[in-house]
């Protein structure tokens, strides 16, 4: 399971890598436990950053009807930035929706400041953040060349093309659409696709041998076969070390990722700028309603 920055990640030949995560989780939906492993000394949840934009004429999108004419000026910010901006509280169990104020029809969520906010990526944890958070996590396990990256089975184009399709021109001026429902047709071989795959309360991924080292590099995102182009790359569903020092989550449907780990690895998280991050209890809640301070009276 080496895995140093400059290797290419292998498919790992059966699932057994990843066995001893299946009793640390829920076998139903309580909290985080369903995808987040139980049995750890602390807990960090890292926010997925998020975009907002306005027009650069006006510099605000009140009273400004689309299609906006000219340039936007475009920020990317933390989930703090967006509570200071509607003036709601941020804090572990926090919720975007309940962050933001109510949604403006076209446009969506706009602060008084005018600027007009995006949703942050769900099940992906952007590159930088991850080389980041990966340097800490390197820092704090025995094995930092060695680990298993697992991938959600689901992400479209793995297994097949179903759900992926690329149209090529083809020598007769037709366009050519390659969509097979056939195993080894998409980016994985058939061999990868047909393989073993780890089986987690409702959730089956795909694993390789990539620890954390490996992420630390932003050039990972060319060397991974497990997305189309290095424009769109995606991040570990879950990553762990050989020694299972930590385990760290980005829940398919979460839009920020949870670390399980020691208190120091928490702490190094907490505490780093290019890592949003707030520490956990155990059994947190991150459904959509569990921001109970910003939820509205009544």
């Amino acid at each position: 399971m080496d895995s140093q920055p400059g290797s290419i990640p292998q498919a790992l030949a059966g699932a057994s890598a990843g066995a001893w995560l299946k009793p640390l989780l829920d076998e139903q939906w309580h909290d985080m436990h369903a995808v987040v492993p139980r049995g750890f000394p602390a807990y960090a949840r890292i926010f997925h950053p998020l975009e907002r934009d306005r027009p650069q004429d006006t510099g605000s999108w009140h009273g400004h009807e689309l299609p906006a004419m000219g340039e936007l000026e475009q920020q990317r910010v933390g989930w703090a930035a967006v509570a200071r901006a509607f003036g709601t509280l941020m804090h572990p169990l926090a919720q975007l929706h309940r962050l933001m104020g109510p949604v403006t029809p076209m446009l969506g969520p706009l602060d008084e400041a005018g600027w007009r906010y995006s949703k942050p990526d769900i099940g992906n944890l952007a590159t930088d953040v991850l080389a980041a958070v990966a340097t800490h996590l390197c820092n704090h396990t025995g094995t930092p060349d060695e680990g298993v990256s697992a991938i959600w089975e689901g992400w479209g184009g793995l297994a097949t093309s179903a759900g992926y399709a690329e149209l090529r021109l083809s020598d007769d001026g037709q366009w050519d659409n390659p969509l097979s429902r056939e195993p080894g047709s998409g980016l994985l071989s058939a061999a990868v696709a047909d393989g073993e795959k780890l089986e987690l309360p409702n959730r089956s991924y795909y694993l390789f041998s990539a620890g954390p080292r490996f992420y630390t590099d932003p050039e990972w995102v060319n060397r991974v076969p497990w997305h189309h182009s290095p424009l769109w790359p995606q991040s570990p569903s879950i990553l762990w070390p050989a020694d299972r020092s930590w385990v760290m989550v980005s829940e398919i449907d979460f839009d920020s990722t949870v670390v399980a780990g020691s208190r120091e690895l928490i702490a190094a998280l907490v505490q780093d700028p290019a890592v949003e991050a707030l520490a956990l209890g155990e059994g947190a809640d991150l459904t959509w309603d569990a921001d109970v301070p910003n939820r509205p009276a009544g």
